[in-house]
């Protein structure tokens, strides 16, 4: 997934702007009293404040005026409709004007849709008074409107009887046809604004949230399939891209496709294919993306004028120009539909020209961006002018930094930088670009660090991770500076932790927004979403600040700004500090960076923490923490030959049957790499932690060898790591600090087991994945577990669970699961399927499989879902997954390391799970033994390593495959 191409595209400034800029109308004074001018059709009420040539009308709650009433030139009402017709053409889609009387005297109606959003408007001319009036909004409020029209000519006062009319009654069938509130347009364009706000934040799985609850909203009001729904459904489509969702995705934009021609926002066939090129770009699709931008900035262009069209020289800011409609100087009405087709065919061809340069053709690619230059600058003025220009200077700057051009880069990446800072402050491409800027400048530069030291806080910030491949220039900076130095290290560590897998983005991302929308207590919902808002409002008023310096504004003006600022800035923090109050596992979902005092803290006596690096463009790096110190050592290795040597230790092991032989030599070569590199002292430790990255995220550590092996291509006579200690693996650091500070778990029973599922119907499974039947036949296709009954029974008498506490077969399902008191378990147990992504593409997160409900209809019961899973109650030391596949790779292991960061949140301290097929034997000795040695007083670590030595010292019990699969995340209970 190329997430630089779709995650900044131009959904801000051209797709997800639900309304017309303030700037496009003139404003009458709110200062007078508002007048009660009746109800709308909704039965909401309404209000007019009085201007100097007409007055705006608020109904209900919308802080948006519902209806905009003005004089109008003109002979006639209908000519002045004809003429309304035309001016207002690039914000309203209206029919031929019809005649009509209001207040008894002629008037003239238009029956209109709103360009974007497709919400049904009208607009009403009348004489009244000796005037023409021209009244426009959004139909329910047209009683209102003819109202506040009597009220401005003075043939009504307040409390005067309705005059004869018809144009009510000639909207009568429309209205009851498509009811709706002005507050269903206020909620569906917050909507908008929210997946507007997370995409320019590339918080995708937000976004998809946002787009996918406006849709519904307008479909509810409109109908399904409605040709105004595109907008929506198309924004939809591209999020889910964005998040490799393809097939998902597909489905999205084809039925945005058929949608698009009858749309009335006539750029509406330009987006389709402007966010399809995005989508295919974000698949790897070089031809087809840059066909299909093509083909949007040919649509574009149609609504330019000539002087654009051709991309010529900067062209003066002068009325009497052709360009005057899209200059938005003092005393200029803009022309939204060409202001946005000028934003529009300026991303189509920066777009084009980053897929040119991933591509390697930079001389197309800098052609590219170059027309997109000219169009901004022949513009100055547009909307959104700073993110156009940011956007443009960061691509200009990886042009320059991929031909070698370092000091035009690096003016490009700051100048980029400065734009971000004004139009998206405090925002993840701001960080990024900063990080670009300290790659340029290198780890020589004395501006390095500081530049880094800026992109770590803003991420830290927003708990977000970036790129390893972006982070890593900073964390060679840093340990450069001072190798030895223990507060640079300690900052090295810092920003070592944001590095993050797209896998991991994506999934994170999706648990996260879960929570805004639903949990199991009410009060996390509200506390995101308290904090979501709070980071907007700020994000919001450092912007009002920038553009009020950028217009010069007087100093107790701008004074008065940064109260609010100040203001926002501590609302902000309160409502993070209230979220960390409601769900104290927050930290488990997002990418919080634990400091190195923090971590240190959190170790016991003997125990060492391992943080692994491996960004894909150079040898990352292993930083080692114990006994209050840190050592960071560049790994012996770069990233490919670490996922080679992976692959060949699995190779060996995961077919779970112990026939094929083990690559002892390769399981060698990689604790070189990793842990060897810190020399002695990595001996020396009692316990190990580790938080690892990449390929090694699909690799139980314990099966490393720590000597040279006698024998490269087998395991006898072989040193593992098993045997010198007992090892946990984490997702970050910050999830060891948060589950000590938990503590134990308190609830008073031991034990509850959930497994032996029966296998999905074909037809339920077929149900639940339409767009992709392959997944439904793979769902379908999981064997039943026949020693997952076994190895539950033998569990429950181990902790003397009784047989009520085994959930079998068709008892198991997700409905059972969640009405479960499963905080009263210490240990929750699950004897059944876990799948990835990697093995089910139709999955977005990863899934353990419970039966099917008896009655179907599809398969929704049988599947807990990582999002799912933070939505049950736990108070557990332990979880038990004993049939999960990794499948090897990065993308499954960074699968399985959110799988546990959603039991976290859900309130476990340890997940056991397998990384590839267990034999059932080995599996059921595996968990009782564990089980047995905690009822014995064991850690779960130490616990763990003494049930797997036990299974390695068997005869025939020594290959890897029967002992090496299992691993623990997260502490668990700790002795």
């Amino acid at each position: 997934m190329r997430r630089s191409l779709a995650a900044l595209a131009l959904l801000s400034l051209l797709g997800a702007c639900s309304r017309p800029p303030e700037s496009a109308f003139v404003p009458v004074s709110s200062g007078g009293s508002l007048v009660e001018v009746g109800q709308s059709a909704a039965r909401e009420d309404c209000r007019m404040a009085r201007g100097n040539d007409g007055g705006d009308i608020w109904c209900g709650a919308w802080e948006t005026p519902a209806v905009r009433i003005r004089r109008a030139t003109g002979a006639t009402a209908f000519d002045a409709a004809t003429a309304a017709r035309e001016s207002l053409a690039a914000r309203l889609d209206c029919g031929a004007p019809r005649r009509a009387t209001a207040m008894g005297e002629e008037a003239a109606l238009l029956d209109c849709r709103r360009r974007q959003g497709g919400w049904p408007a009208f607009v009403l001319t009348a004489g009244s008074g000796g005037r023409i009036w021209v009244a426009e909004g959004i139909l329910p409020a047209l009683p209102a409107a003819e109202r506040g029209i009597g009220l401005l000519s003075g043939r009504a006062t307040g409390t005067s009887a309705p005059l004869s009319s018809d144009a009510v009654a000639l909207m009568a069938q429309r209205l009851a046809r498509e009811a709706f509130a002005t507050g269903d347009i206020g909620q569906y364009e917050a909507l908008m604004s929210i997946g507007r706000d997370a995409n320019q934040a590339e918080r995708f799985a937000a976004a998809e949230t946002a787009y996918r609850a406006a849709l519904g909203l307008q479909e509810r009001v409109l109908g399904a399939n409605h040709p105004d729904s595109f907008q929506p459904l198309v924004l939809l489509a591209l999020q889910l891209s964005n998040q490799g969702r393809h097939a998902e995705a597909d489905a999205l934009f084809r039925r945005a496709e058929a949608l698009a021609p009858r749309a009335s926002d006539p750029l509406s066939p330009a987006l389709f294919q402007h966010y399809r090129g995005l989508a295919e770009a974000n698949r790897g699709r070089t031809g087809p993306a840059l066909a299909a931008l093509a083909r949007s900035s040919t649509l574009y262009a149609g609504y330019l004028p000539p002087e654009l069209q051709a991309g010529g020289a900067a062209l003066p800011i002068d009325r009497g120009t052709a360009l005057a409609p899209l200059l938005v100087a003092r005393d200029v009405v803009p022309n939204p539909l060409a202001q946005r087709a000028t934003v529009g065919l300026i991303e189509s061809k920066r777009n084009a020209a980053a897929i040119l340069r991933a591509a390697g053709r930079t001389e197309e690619a800098e052609a590219r961006n170059a027309e997109a230059l000219r169009i901004a600058n022949a513009v100055p003025g547009l909307s959104g002018a700073n993110l156009i220009a940011a956007r443009l200077q960061r691509t200009s700057g990886a042009l320059a930094a991929g031909s070698g051009r370092s000091g035009l880069a690096d003016r490009s990446f700051a100048a980029s930088a400065r734009r971000f800072a004004l139009g998206v402050p405090r925002s993840r491409p701001y960080a990024e670009t900063l990080l670009l800027r300290a790659a340029t400048l290198g780890p020589e530069s004395g501006e390095t660090a500081g530049i880094c030291r800026e992109a770590v806080t803003v991420l830290r910030s927003l708990r977000e991770g970036i790129d390893p491949r972006r982070i890593a220039p900073c964390i060679d900076a840093l340990v450069a500076a001072g190798p030895t130095d223990q507060a640079l290290l300690a900052e090295a560590f810092a920003a070592a932790q944001l590095g993050q897998g797209t896998v991991t983005t994506t999934q994170i991302g999706r648990a996260a927004a879960r929570l805004s929308e639903s949990a199991r207590d009410p009060a996390v919902a509200s506390a995101f979403q308290r904090r979501e808002a709070a980071e907007r409002a700020l994000a919001a008023r450092y912007r009002e600040r920038d553009d009020a310096v950028a217009a010069g504004a007087a100093r107790d003006q701008v004074a008065a700004l940064d109260a609010t600022i100040g203001a926002a800035e501590s609302e902000a923090a309160d409502a993070d500090a209230a979220l960390q109050s409601a769900a104290p596992g927050f930290a488990q979902l997002v990418q919080s960076a634990a400091t190195a005092a923090e971590t240190m803290a959190a170790l016991r006596p003997g125990e060492a923490l391992l943080l692994i690096t491996q960004p894909a463009d150079r040898r990352g790096w292993s930083f080692w923490l114990k006994d209050g110190r840190i050592a960071a050592a560049r790994i012996g290795a770069d990233t490919a030959e670490i996922g080679a040597l992976v692959t060949r230790v699995r190779a060996g092991v995961e077919d779970g049957n112990g026939t094929k032989p083990f690559d002892a030599a390769a399981a060698y070569a990689l604790h070189r790499a990793v842990i060897g590199v810190h020399g002695p002292q990595a001996n020396e430790a009692g316990a190990l932690l580790v938080v690892a990255d990449g390929a090694l995220l699909s690799l139980p550590f314990p099966v490393l060898v720590t000597a040279p092996p006698p024998q490269p291509r087998s395991h006898e006579g072989a040193r593992f790591l098993l045997e010198a200690m007992p090892t946990t693996h984490l997702p970050s650091p910050a999830s060891l600090v948060a589950l000590r500070r938990a503590g134990p778990s308190t609830a008073a029973r031991a034990w509850v087991g959930y497994g032996a599922p029966r296998p999905v119907p074909a037809g339920y499974a077929a149900r639940s994945f339409p767009a992709a039947p392959q997944c439904g036949q793979g769902l379908a296709s999981l064997a039943a577990l026949p020693g997952a009954e076994l190895e539950l029974r033998v569990a429950s008498e181990i902790t003397g669970a009784g047989a009520g506490e085994r959930h079998i077969g068709q008892a198991f399902t997700l409905a059972a699961l969640q009405r479960a008191r499963l905080r009263d378990y210490r240990v929750v147990h699950f004897a059944t399927h876990g799948v990835l992504p990697s093995d089910l593409a139709c999955l977005s997160e990863p899934a353990i499989i419970a039966s099917a409900a008896a009655n179907g209809p599809d398969a929704s019961q049988a599947l807990l879902t990582a999002g799912t899973v933070i939505n049950l109650d736990l108070d557990a030391d332990l979880v038990m997954l004993s049939a999960c596949n990794s499948g090897g790779g990065a993308a499954a292991g960074e699968s399985l390391s959110t799988l546990a960061r959603s039991f976290f949140f859900a309130g476990a301290r340890g997940l056991l799970l397998t990384h590839w097929y267990v034999n059932d034997i080995a599996a059921a000795r595996t968990g009782a033994v564990m089980l047995l040695n905690m009822r014995n007083g064991d850690g779960s670590a130490e616990a763990l390593q003494k049930a797997q030595l036990g299974i390695y010292r068997l005869r025939g019990g020594s290959h890897p495959a029967f002992w090496a699969p299992f691993a623990l995340m997260g502490p668990g209970r700790t002795v």
